[in-house]
């Protein structure tokens, strides 16, 4: 992507830096007041980094963490034979339990790992595995975007949820990718951006990436999209996805649920967007979804320009879902770099991998 305020082109949130030999990350807890950069050099500062939200998003965290297995076998260089394996699940575990929900962190973290135990700890031969993870997804990103643009029609208004752009996905996105796209055909088109609390990834993230490549947008609160949709003023609802069951059940940012409800009632197609990556293969049901609850200060007080302010009753308690869970039933069709699919089709393609 392009960053207009620093006038850099081809920037990615996730990023091996060669020249200090570690992971590289952009802190999406500042965007859009700062860009930051941020040098990360232990497991445990990238696992906190996953934990804490400098990056997420579930293919960028699915290729931070494949680049926290390659900083985890160069912490075990010096380590002997025998030791390195028993070195290398215990960081492995560090990784994998950093957050709970998004299902590419464990599926880029294990590619690197088996890689890593078939190479017999080659740095090299990881790194080289987490690149083409990282670089694969990217296209696939890329292919979604050149597909997906072909349902947006000049006249449109699209709702999108939470964020799905290249902070999200390294570069390019899912549900943004053909927005951007549709953009460069020339298409007229209008996006409402909500995800307004609780971290406000919505209004602060999407908002600035639609922002960066000159999309026509405005944020609304989360609350006013059943109201927008019963006027007719949006036509189309394009979000992401943090997990994907065979059978098409999506998890994503809480709030997913009430729009693809709304967007049932009102008869508004509603697509998600994802690479392969973000399939689960191995969870049969939704009751197989662990959904990560996060500290309810996130829903009492807001964060800006890294300043903490109460907005809630002080002595009130909160519950803080970061996901929620949204059938199948509810989604017209999942964008892929296959196609848009049906829930028949995609189970299909599944079954092919």
């Amino acid at each position: 992507m392009k960053i207009k305020s620093l006038e850099l082109e081809d920037v990615r949130s996730v990023e091996w830096n060669e020249e200090s030999n570690s992971l590289q990350l952009i802190d999406q807890r500042l965007i859009p007041f700062r860009i930051s950069f941020v040098q990360l050099s232990s497991v445990e500062e990238i696992s906190s980094a996953i934990k804490q939200m400098v990056v997420r998003g579930a293919p960028a965290i699915g290729a931070t963490a494949a680049y926290g297995v390659v900083q985890a076998i160069k912490e075990i260089e010096h380590e002997s034979y025998n030791n390195k394996k028993e070195k290398l699940e215990s960081k492995l575990e560090i990784l994998l339990k950093s957050r709970p929900t998004a299902v590419d962190l464990s599926n880029f973290a294990l590619e690197v790992y088996h890689i890593a135990l078939e190479s017999e700890f080659s740095f090299d031969d990881s790194l080289e595995r987490a690149h083409q993870l990282t670089n694969e997804m990217v296209e696939e990103c890329k292919q979604i975007g050149k597909i997906g643009s072909k349902l947006i029609q000049d006249g449109d208004t699209i709702l999108t949820h939470c964020n799905a752009g290249p902070m999200a996905t390294v570069d390019y996105g899912t549900a943004l990718a053909p927005i951007f796209e549709a953009k460069k055909q020339g298409k007229n088109f209008k996006v409402l951006v909500d995800e307004t609390r609780p971290r406000l990834q919505g209004a602060k993230i999407t908002a600035w990436e639609l922002d960066q490549e000159d999309v026509n947008h405005k944020i609304i609160p989360d609350s006013a999209a059943a109201f927008l949709m019963s006027r007719g003023q949006i036509n189309k609802v394009i979000l992401g996805a943090d997990r994907c069951l065979r059978d098409g059940t999506i998890s994503n940012k809480i709030g997913t649920l009430s729009v693809a409800i709304s967007a049932k009632h009102f008869g508004i197609p509603f697509y998600s967007t994802f690479p392969w990556s973000t399939i689960d293969m191995k969870s049969e049901s939704f009751n197989d979804f662990e959904i990560e609850y996060r500290d309810e200060k996130e829903v009492k007080y807001v964060t800006s320009f890294e300043e903490e302010m109460l907005i809630a009753n002080p002595t009130s308690s909160a519950l803080n879902p970061a996901f929620d869970i949204t059938p199948h039933e509810l989604i017209k069709g999942y964008i892929t770099s296959k196609g848009v699919l049906t829930q028949d089709q995609l189970q299909k393609e599944i079954m092919k991998k």
